[in-house]
This record gives structure tokens, sequence and C-alpha cells, in this order.
């Protein structure tokens, strides 16, 4: 819908992962060079959701389920091998 409008659109969970780092750091310690880093993986998973959106023409949605769900696919593969 907002693709066929033009509208250029980050899904929340993508670009809101600001608050899963600070509640991660909270548990696991806080180091200001791990959190950077980690804020830092933000810009890239957008600039990744947007490429694909654009080069399958589908919704920056849907980009980032599929991104997610081939992560997920690939983590199921590692872990049912050990």
């Amino acid at each position: 819908m907002l693709l066929d409008k033009g509208i250029l659109f980050a899904p929340d969970y993508v670009i809101n992962a600001g608050g899963i780092i600070n509640c991660y750091s909270e548990l696991m310690g806080f180091s200001k060079k791990r959190t950077m880093q980690l804020t830092e993986n933000i810009y890239e998973a957008t600039r990744n959701v947007l490429k694909l959106s654009k080069a399958e023409n589908i919704s920056t949605t849907d980009a980032a389920n599929k991104i997610a769900e081939k992560r997920i696919a690939d983590i199921k593969k590692v872990k049912s091998t050990y």
C-alpha cells in the first residue's frame, strides 16, 4: 500500500532495535564499544531492507520479513547440525 504510493517506510522492528540493545546492555553489563557496534548494525539492517525492497519491488515490511525468515532458517540449520 505504501509502496504503491511511493512512500518509503522502514518497519519499526528494524529501526527501533535500540530498546532491545539497551535491555541487552543492562543485562549483560554495559560496554560502550559493544553497544555502539550493535547500534551501528541498525543502519546496515535498514539499508539491507531498503535494497531488497527496491531490488524485488516488494514492500519494506515484506523485505524485512524475508530477511528475518532467512536468518532464522540459517540459525536452525546450524543448530540442527550440533
